[in-house]
Formats: structure tokens, C-alpha cells, sequence
């Protein structure tokens, strides 16, 4: 398949952008792994069941706190910039800002990855580099492929967010459904009788195999959309924001699997406790 136009971003909110795939990266790892400490506990906690509406608005508001941050800064030399680090005590000013953002103070807890060095991100209105501990400066790219925090496009949103529902349901009711190119089929097809959107099969294909391997990419499935079988692989922090989308996912699966009735309507709280 094409690959998505990527978008490109300014100095500023390529900063914005960094710091939040990271702390989201933080929070899964520690509702997956496990807190170390108290304040890693309380920070996963306070962002557990942000969705992606709710990790947009702090990217937009971050963007904001950020400009002000490097158009107060006054440098140093010639190549002193605006920086905040990923390691405790060393991102003051982001927590400050974030908890500004939320309305709730956050704890101070060290942003980098479990195994992985700390780094140290600089910022002006036209360059963005990153001094990673481990292997010196680079220059931060400011492309990246389209995702809802950037674009807010709702319509791919949903369609990702009914995809990886429709998944789950079919996976509680029946485990042994593992079929890529049937899952494609049906539900595009599906999805072009019950949208509104003037859109082709291939065009539907496109966005399929788009959002199928951005859920590989996160971890939720196990596969890409060229494979002949996928495996599912959700955590519970993976159902966060898709109870809105059960009783049409419900309605997918038993299309999927060709069912005649209607299928288990469990609730995804109750999905979730048996995962």
C-alpha cells in the first residue's frame, strides 16, 4: 500500500510531539510492566484513560507553552538553545506546563524508556535537536506520518478505533478467527454499505491496511496487513476509548463471521476483565 503523506511540523511542535509520544510510551510501560516508585504509579494513573481527543488537546496546548518557553529564553552563546531533559529534576518547566494543561499537579518521574539512556531535547523557532546520552547530538526529524494528536481528523479516528473494536469482539467471540484477508474483505465492505463517505473498495482497502498495521505498530495486534493470519494481543490499557464503538463493532464481527443473529453484546468492561 502508499504510504500516508507525512506531515511536516515546526521546531515547536516537533518538541510538542516529542514529548508526548513519550509520555504516553511511559504511561503503557508502566500499566504494563509495572511502577517502580510512587510517583511512576501516580503518573500512570492520572493518564491511564486519556484518549486520543484528550492527548490532542495537551499537544495543542503544549505547543503554545513551548513557543512562549523558547521565545523568553535568552541563550547563552551562539549554540545555546531552549532544552528540557527526559531524566527526573530535568523537565521542570514540561511538568509545570502539563500540569497547567490537565488542572492536576504531576509527579516528576523520568520520561525515558526502562533500559534506554536519558536525552536532552534543544529547541528554537527553526532547529530541533536532541543530545541523546548514548550516542551524541542529532538533528530531531519534523516529518511524521499523520495521526489523529496532529491532524484531529476524526473520520480516520474512528475508523481505526471501530477496526481495533471490531477486532476485540471478534477475539471474545471467537478466538480461533485469525483470517487478514477475510477480516479486509468483509469489513470494508461492510463499511462502504453502512458509510456515508463516497469512498471505492481499494480506497477502503487502503485506509484498512493503513490502520490494521498502525495497531501492529502499537502493539495491539501481532501481524500486518500482508499476512495471511494475525494474533491479538490487547492489554487493558489497549481499551481505553472504545466503548462508544461496541454495538457497531458487535454488528461487524457477526457480519465477519457471517452470523445470522445477533452476536455476544458483552460490554468492553466485561471483555477487558477476561483479557
Amino acid at each position: 500500500m502508499a504510504k500516508k503523506e507525512e506531515i511536516e511540523l515546526s521546531p515547536i511542535e516537533t518538541t510538542a510531539y516529542w514529548w508526548i509520544n513519550l509520555m504516553r510510551y511511559r504511561v503503557r510501560e508502566i500499566a504494563t510492566s509495572g511502577a517502580r516508585d510512587r510517583n511512576e504509579a501516580k503518573f500512570a494513573e492520572i493518564f491511564y484513560s486519556f484518549t486520543e481527543i484528550d492527548w490532542r488537546k495537551v499537544y495543542l496546548e503544549l505547543i503554545k507553552y513551548i513557543s512562549k518557553d523558547v521565545d523568553r529564553y535568552i541563550p547563552k552563546n551562539h549554540s545555546d538553545a531552549f532544552s528540557q531533559d527526559t531524566d527526573i529534576e530535568g523537565h521542570k518547566i514540561l511538568n509545570d506546563e502539563i500540569s497547567k494543561i490537565i488542572g492536576q499537579q504531576i509527579p516528576d518521574i523520568r520520561l525515558a524508556s526502562n533500559g534506554v539512556k536519558d536525552s536532552v531535547i534543544y529547541t528554537t523557532v527553526s532547529v530541533v535537536s536532541v543530545w541523546y546520552k548514548s550516542c551524541g547530538v542529532n538533528k530531531l526529524s519534523t516529518k511524521y506520518e499523520p495521526s489523529y494528536v496532529l491532524t484531529g481528523d476524526r473520520n480516520s479516528l474512528d475508523f481505526y478505533n471501530l477496526l481495533i473494536s471490531t477486532i476485540a469482539v471478534l477475539n471474545k467471540t471467537d478466538s480461533s478467527f485469525k483470517s487478514v484477508s477475510t477480516l479486509r474483505e468483509r469489513f470494508c465492505r461492510e463499511y462502504i454499505k453502512l458509510s456515508e463517505l463516497e469512498e471505492t473498495f481499494d480506497d477502503v482497502v487502503e485506509r484498512f491496511n493503513y490502520a490494521f498495521n498502525k495497531a501492529s505498530d502499537n502493539g495491539i495486534i501481532l501481524g500486518r496487513s500482508y499476512n495471511e493470519m494475525y494474533f491479538p494481543s490487547f492489554r487493558d490499557i489497549d481499551y481505553i476509548g472504545l466503548d462508544s464503538y461496541i454495538d457497531l463493532a458487535n454488528h461487524y464481527a457477526n457480519v465477519i463471521l457471517q452470523k445470522t443473529k445477533d452476536g455476544d453484546k458483552t460490554p468492553f468492561c466485561k471483555i477487558l476483565k477476561k483479557n
